[in-house]
């Protein structure tokens, strides 16, 4: 099964290139700067695919940067999308604003409610940054991990133009914010994604993909940890999330692959040991 999708993924991705001309996607990462409507500066890196092509902002986990996408990035990139990750405020290079500096270390983890509530303003100025070089013409979604699954709920209800979400670790009310409202608001693809050995996030997941008015997929590891550590064990995610996104953007001459339906519940089990991921950091 998993050799019949591998094959699949790759005749897809080659389509996908042979819709675009037969050029493959820029490999090269441009630096980039944004300002965002309340004074912060935002860091990140841009990959442009073709104009028409979706673009991906991907929103990473609380005390982490933009260097966690490492994993997802070449795929997005090959498949054809621009793709922009950026540090979120008071993260990696973000941590500029009017007035002063912002770090998240040092930050009240009670008071970083409302810094997670105004990440919608970061995605906000993400997407004027794209709409600003002509980008994106063919769709947007947004992909988080852990907080950054919070952030990407509260945008999608926020803002217009968003076509797909997927969520690696969410949880219902991280920092004290209640992001189910926005699930259930949200009327695009999602796919939720965590892993049993992270409790809060299993259930997170769950609540979230029941709230929302018509799940795409629903992925349950047995283990892997959280957030974007679920890459290391977890070699499949990637393709996962790269097929679930064409699929919801309809991303040039995609097609289904075989066995898949339009909505797809999935609890992944096996017999194999136990992996042990360190406390999660939201």
């Amino acid at each position: 099964m998993l050799r019949v999708r591998a094959r699949a993924f790759r005749l897809f991705v080659a389509a996908l290139l042979a819709s675009l001309g037969g050029a493959a996607p820029a490999a090269w990462a441009e630096r980039v700067s944004f300002r965002t409507e309340d004074g912060f500066t935002l860091v990140g890196d841009l990959r442009p695919g073709a104009p028409e092509a979706p673009s991906v902002i991907l929103l990473h986990m609380y005390s982490s940067n933009r260097g966690a996408w490492a994993p997802l990035v070449p795929k997005l990139r090959d498949a054809g999308f621009t793709v922009l990750a950026f540090d979120q405020r008071g993260h990696g290079e973000s941590t500029s604003r009017i007035g002063g500096e912002l770090r998240v270390a040092e930050i009240p983890r009670d008071e970083f409610g409302a810094v997670l509530r105004n990440g919608v303003r970061d995605v906000a100025a993400a997407k004027a940054l794209l709409a600003e070089r002509g980008l994106g013409r063919g769709g947007l979604a947004l992909v988080g991990a852990s907080y950054g699954c919070s952030v990407a709920l509260l945008a999608s209800q926020a803002l217009p133009g968003i076509g797909a979400v997927a969520l690696l670790s969410p949880g219902a009310a991280y920092f004290g914010v209640d992001v189910l409202p926005a699930a259930r608001a949200f009327r695009g693809p999602l796919l939720g994604v965590a892993a049993e050995d992270d409790p809060a996030s299993a259930r997170g997941v769950r609540a979230i993909v029941a709230a929302h008015p018509d799940p795409d997929e629903l992925v349950v590891y047995p283990s892997g940890g959280h957030g974007t550590r679920l890459f290391g064990p977890r070699p499949d995610l990637a393709a996962r999330v790269v097929e679930f996104l064409a699929r919801s953007l309809r991303h040039a001459s995609w097609n289904p692959l075989p066995g898949r339906s339009g909505t797809e519940v999935v609890f992944l089990s096996s017999g194999e040991s136990p992996w042990t991921s360190s406390a999660p950091t939201f």
